[in-house]
């Protein structure tokens, strides 16, 4: 239960203040746990992080690709609007406080190769995700055979993300329902 109350705690605090404004102090208190079980699980804190950011990716991505690719009465299309209006919606629940953990990962200063390659990969696999069910589409002929699918995930994955920066900065959901209404122009 250690290992767990840390990595929720971990979540929480880095969801709200970003992974270089937490100290291990804070995590600690939050957790409930001694210096000693902590690093009895984690190695340093950046490791910690890293299986923080595991666990939420894992959520998450399991979350996109039940709707990219499992909505069959859905098309490609209609999943792709349908995941980001969800998302929206969860944002504004949360009353714009919280971000994407892997996209406020991406500007973190003073971390290693071995954590930017980590969030890298990350991002890689709902791009993935996203380009999969673009290939759909294509397939079906619900979606241009001119786009490229690989850049056109990746152009929604950052889209998305730069939405969510301007989200937290400007506390509302314009940024967010710009970038949906887009995407029917783009797709």
């Amino acid at each position: 239960m250690t290992k767990e109350n840390a990595l929720a705690a971990g979540l929480e605090l880095f969801s709200k203040k970003g992974y270089s404004n937490v100290g291990l102090t804070e995590i600690l208190e939050k957790a409930e746990i001694p210096k000693g079980s902590f690093y009895h699980h984690f190695k340093s804190k950046e490791a910690f992080a890293i299986q923080v950011l595991e666990g939420y990716s894992n959520c998450g991505l399991a979350v996109c690709q039940d709707v990219l690719l499992k909505k069959s009465e859905l098309t490609p299309k209609e999943r792709i609007q349908s995941y980001y209006k969800d998302r929206a919606e969860e944002f504004e629940q949360k009353q714009f406080e919280k971000g994407c953990l892997l996209g406020d990962s991406c500007s973190e200063g003073g971390v290693s190769n071995e954590f930017k390659t980590f969030v890298e990969e990350q991002l890689e696999k709902w791009e993935a995700t996203i380009e999969q069910c673009l290939e759909e589409g294509k397939a079906n002929n619900q979606i241009s055979k001119e786009i490229d699918t690989r850049m056109m995930a990746s152009v929604i994955l950052n889209g998305w993300e730069g939405a969510i920066f301007r989200m937290k900065s400007s506390k509302n959901r314009q940024p967010l329902d710009d970038f949906i209404q887009i995407l029917d122009l783009l797709l």
